[in-house]
């Protein structure tokens, strides 16, 4: 075991031919400045210690008041295997000019086992974080989703959930295929080679998303069948269970894969919530308590035909049923100007079941120029729920078992959406440091709604359609100093729904990232994008709806989307194998 002691002095008496040594120390591997490393002026030939300091961020140092002798300066670092330069300091120079010191990084062995210091680095693009994923990190993980437990900006709960920025509102590509979350259960670590984080997503996306975690894989061809299985077994103390499983089945150009998920929860939980009405001077005070149980399952499957080494094809197809049971009881208090007045006793069970099924076709042609490229990409998604929630109220004179009124209601709702995206996107190179991308995508709609009480007839269908053309198209610069990138889609949507009176409306969604290279561990980057917000079917929905609690919602149809500015300004600051990226954003 080495330990590292770092000395500082304090000098406080300088020689009259007193000298500064001046200096510079980096990585050897690529020459990027090392910051706060150890740098130690030793006397020769007894070695002593005479003084120390800590590298700037820009890997310099000085040592000031030196008096006339020979010296080695010591260069240590966490990490890195210790180094140093011979110096000489005579009385005919105010300054002594050391040539940089290269550091590497350390390997210790022992027996069979080798260990290398090793870790995630981010590198700031114009439009992205790319993290190159080491072997080392690799072999750490079990699957996708365990790997991306270790990216920055990325969080993964133990349902497997993912959030990038704290928003579940992104999307997820791999090799620029659209997947669901399931589907990273069956990535092998060792297969990706790198994960991007697009913070500020261009228009070539769908002008609705915040963010895309996008993964590329290693480009090699696999043979043979591996997978993984692994088990959350629920002792009677603990409240899930979980058990996934993948196979892929490699032969050389094409790879077929299966991926399997199921998960269960059962939670007990409890509920408050107090309400005033200042104009009427009320309150109503609720509180409950009550058991929950979930079960979702998940199954994914497909293959990816490298047809060669310019064309590419990709199948995927995928289905998700929920059930979910709850099981309710609970008390209100009624309160006016302060007084009690009645008591309501509820109890309520609401079931939900739910499925989604999707199946998408992904082609890719890659020319002579690497940056050169056209996909097509073509989805189609169903999704289905039932939701039936049955409760029963009786009201009591406060502190008391007289009931005044029972009320007993049975809700059916039905809720359905599918929709078929095809998108085009082609990347034509402008030289060496330039490209314009374009793109179309036709995205059509389908949502219907139905609120139904007590098996009446009544019709509460409320019916949706949307008709969406999209266009964009921007240029990418990419100079030594300079990154910028620019720009525009337009949306145009034409709606069929009852009560809509202005069925049609178009929105531009422009981009602009502008980044500027200080040093090669050194950058700040600018960006500004405009995003959309559409009113989803609950906020249409034209019809009264009554709740447990007697609150009385009803949706507009002819909502208007909103729209979301985002200024953001980012610096990151590569030291050693460490990343640091800080940023400030306002939006409005």
């Amino acid at each position: 075991m080495k330990k590292y002691i770092v000395l500082l002095f304090l000098v406080t008496s300088v020689a009259v031919q007193a000298q500064n040594i001046r200096g510079k120390v980096c990585l050897e591997e690529d020459k990027t400045p090392l910051p706060f490393a150890t740098v130690g002026l030793v006397q020769l030939p007894d070695s002593s210690m005479i003084t120390g300091v800590i590298t700037l961020t820009d890997g310099g140092y000085l040592l000031e008041n030196v008096k006339p002798g020979n010296y080695f300066i010591r260069v240590s670092f966490v990490g890195y295997k210790t180094s140093g330069k011979e110096v000489i300091v005579d009385t005919g120079n105010t300054e002594v000019l050391v040539d940089t010191i290269y550091l590497r990084e350390t390997t210790a062995s022992i027996g069979e086992v080798m260990v290398v210091g090793e870790r995630l680095k981010g590198k700031e693009m114009v439009d992205r974080t790319v993290y190159a994923i080491p072997a080392v990190v690799s072999k750490s993980a079990i699957n996708g989703y365990d790997l991306l437990k270790k990216i920055p900006q990325v969080n993964v709960d133990f349902q497997n959930n993912v959030t990038l920025n704290g928003s579940s509102n992104f999307i997820i590509q791999v090799d620029g295929r659209q997947r669901d979350k399931e589907y990273l259960a069956r990535l092998l670590p060792s297969d990706i080679e790198t994960i991007e984080i697009i913070s500020n997503p261009s228009g070539k996306y769908e002008g609705n998303i915040d963010g895309v975690l996008s993964i590329i894989l290693k480009k090699e061809a696999r043979y043979g069948m591996n997978g993984n299985i692994g088990l959350n077994l629920k002792p009677f103390n603990k409240i899930t269970s979980s058990a996934t499983g993948s196979l892929d089945y490699a032969l050389g150009k094409i790879t077929f894969y299966v991926t399997a998920l199921t998960f269960s929860q059962s939670l007990d939980i409890s509920n408050t919530n107090e309400s005033s009405f200042t104009m009427i001077d009320s309150t109503i005070s609720l509180s409950g308590t009550g058991g929950i149980k979930v079960t979702v399952s998940s199954l994914n499957s497909g293959f990816d035909y490298y047809v060669n080494d310019k064309n590419s094809l990709s199948f995927n197809v995928s289905y998700k049923p929920l059930n979910q049971d709850i099981d309710l009881l609970s008390e209100t208090f009624l309160y006016k100007n302060n007084n009690p007045l009645n008591t309501i006793s509820s109890q309520t069970y609401n079931g939900y079941a739910s499925s989604e099924a999707s199946i998408s076709l992904f082609y890719k042609k890659t020319f002579k120029n690497p940056i050169q490229e056209f996909t097509a990409e073509n989805t189609y998604y169903k999704f289905s729920a039932e939701e039936n929630n049955d409760f029963t109220n009786s009201r009591y004179v406060y502190n008391s078992d007289i009931i005044l009124n029972t009320y007993t209601r049975l809700e059916d709702i039905l809720n359905e959406r599918n929709y078929y995206s095809a998108k085009l996107n082609y990347v034509h190179p402008l030289g060496m440091a330039a490209k314009i991308e374009t793109g179309y995508q036709l995205y059509y709609q389908q949502m219907s709604y139905n609120f139904n009480i007590d098996n009446q007839a009544s019709n509460n269908l409320f019916e949706y359609a949307e008709l969406r053309n999209s266009v964009y198209g921007g240029i990418t610069y990419n100079l030594k100093k300079i990154g910028f990138q620019a720009m525009l889609r337009v949306e145009n949507s034409q709606i069929k729904a009852d009560s809509v009176t202005e069925p049609k409306y178009t929105c531009f969604l422009p981009t602009v990232n502008i980044q500027y290279k200080f040093s090669a561990s050194h950058n700040l980057k600018f960006t500004y994008n405009r995003r959309i917000n559409r009113p989803g079917i609950y906020d249409m929905y034209p019809y009264f709806r009554t709740d447990q609690n007697y609150n009385i919602t009803q949706g507009n149809p002819d909502l208007k989307p909103d729209y979301r500015d985002r200024l953001q300004l980012t610096y990151t600051w590569n030291f050693g194998s460490n990343y640091f990226s800080p940023y400030i954003y306002n939006e409005y």
